[in-house]
């Protein structure tokens, strides 16, 4: 899989003195839920850069202390993550943790049977075609439709507002996909990796693909693995911060940040 990552301006490594915290989010509870762990586990005021589909684990880097709104700075940073896409499987979200809508289409021995009838199985060099043509090249973004349930703000309104009452409609926004690898595909389920742009949903890519192979689909399990050179591996079982959310015992792994860790790569 192929990574490439901005360099970071030296204005923003001495703004980064500040304790950054990278973190892990476990499955089926909200960002907020770990800013509160984490702020109490450290009695100060603690930030995040971006706002976490409460199905996903993610790595999380949290701003601890005064200045958290120079957190701001990190959104930009470019990420990978590992995501399972099931072509069987509808619902309104996108992915698994939907709100109203939910249908699954029976696999037949010769398709896939959905509402129009029998679409075949593609084959994972079909697949391959279909994502090397989005591939981020010659300075150029694609347009991807922008899912409806999102935090993204339009007319000053975020969309989900509008998707739970079902006026949300389907519009495009520019992204970048740098690279991918398809680590395994036994149909419905293909399992990839993707490098992209910090802007990119990984729910817009599973959508334009399903679109483009004549299938239903949507996400089944979704993990950022990297922001920048900071690696989920390498806080996993380290540092711990517990906390009760939603009448259990929630630990939330943790590494701090030290400044020389923040380096351009070479």
């Amino acid at each position: 899989m192929i990574l490439r990552f901005p360099i970071i301006p030296q204005d923003l490594l001495v703004i980064i003195l500040i304790m950054l915290v990278a973190c892990n989010k476990p499955s089926w509870i909200s960002s907020f839920d770990v800013v509160k762990i984490i702020r109490t586990h450290f009695q100060d005021k603690v930030g995040h850069s971006w706002t976490l589909d409460p199905m996903a684990s993610w790595l999380m880097i949290l701003w601890v202390g005064k200045g958290t709104k120079q957190l701001t700075e990190l959104i930009g940073l470019d990420k990978a993550y590992e995501t399972t896409i099931d072509f069987s499987l509808l619902t309104d979200t996108w992915d698994a943790s939907f709100r109203e809508k939910e249908e699954r289409f029976e696999i037949k021995e010769n398709g896939l049977e959905i509402n129009w009838g029998i679409t075949s199985i593609p084959n994972i060099e079909v697949i391959k075609n279909k994502l090397d043509s989005i591939i981020y090249h010659e300075n150029k973004e694609v347009l991807l439709p922008l899912p409806t349930f999102s935090a993204k703000k339009q007319n000053w309104r975020r969309l989900y507002k509008d998707a739970r009452k079902g006026k949300a409609e389907i519009q495009e926004k520019p992204m970048k996909i740098y690279g991918y690898e398809i680590i395994s595909y036994d149909f419905p389920y293909l399992k990839v990796k993707f490098s992209v742009w910090s802007w990119t949903y990984i729910r817009s890519i599973g959508y334009w693909l399903g679109q483009e192979l004549n299938l239903w689909w949507a996400l089944i399990q979704l993990e950022r693995i990297s922001i920048w050179n900071f690696n989920l591996e390498e806080i996993w079982k380290k540092d711990c911060a517990k906390g009760n959310i939603k009448w259990a015992e929630r630990h939330i792994y943790y590494k701090s940040i030290e400044l020389n860790e923040i380096k351009n790569p070479d």
